[in-house]
């Protein structure tokens, strides 16, 4: 297999690992609609802090339903945010900023890269705070997406009462 071929190959298990994770229990830890917001901004909110910016908000918070191990079905926020990457930026340290920012914050990463002679770079993450996060150092545009854990709660509840 060719370099590419590998590449391709690592993304779809990274990508595989944290799908999967959404659908997990984390450890039985419960919080509510309300740690469950706050974590996720809190962690979106302190990444985009590391590197530095404006950042926009693209998507949510935004209630959106998740499977719990063994459990009735759930709901979780996602939260996506969304900048420019002005000239000069530099995504190799940028991902290495995001990395030391989630590992204080006990989630473990993964980093990612395209197959291209130019390689985009990324990070994945999930654990602590969080089912997943995801952060995209693309030269043109970054993006950080992140799930908070998977809570006891419905989503047409919780869009309902203004709160999704």
């Amino acid at each position: 297999m060719g370099r590419r071929s590998n590449t391709c190959i690592a993304v779809l298990l990274v990508a595989a690992t944290v799908l999967s994770a959404c659908s997990a229990d984390p450890g039985g830890a419960r919080v509510d609609a309300f740690e469950a917001k706050r974590s996720i901004v809190d962690v979106v909110e302190h990444t985009t802090q590391s590197i530095g910016g404006e950042w926009s908000v693209y998507s949510g918070p935004a209630a959106e339903s998740c499977d719990r191990a063994g459990a009735a079905p759930g709901a979780r926020w996602s939260y996506i945010v969304e900048r420019v990457a002005p000239a000069g930026v530099d995504p190799a340290a940028d991902v290495e900023r995001v990395e030391q920012a989630w590992e204080e914050q006990g989630i473990a990463v993964e980093h990612f890269e395209s197959g291209a002679a130019d390689p985009l770079l990324g990070v994945r993450g999930s654990g602590g705070p969080v089912t997943s996060i995801g952060f995209n150092a693309f030269p043109q545009r970054y993006s950080v997406t992140g799930e908070s854990t998977c809570f006891d709660g419905s989503v047409d509840d919780l869009r309902g009462a203004g709160k999704g």
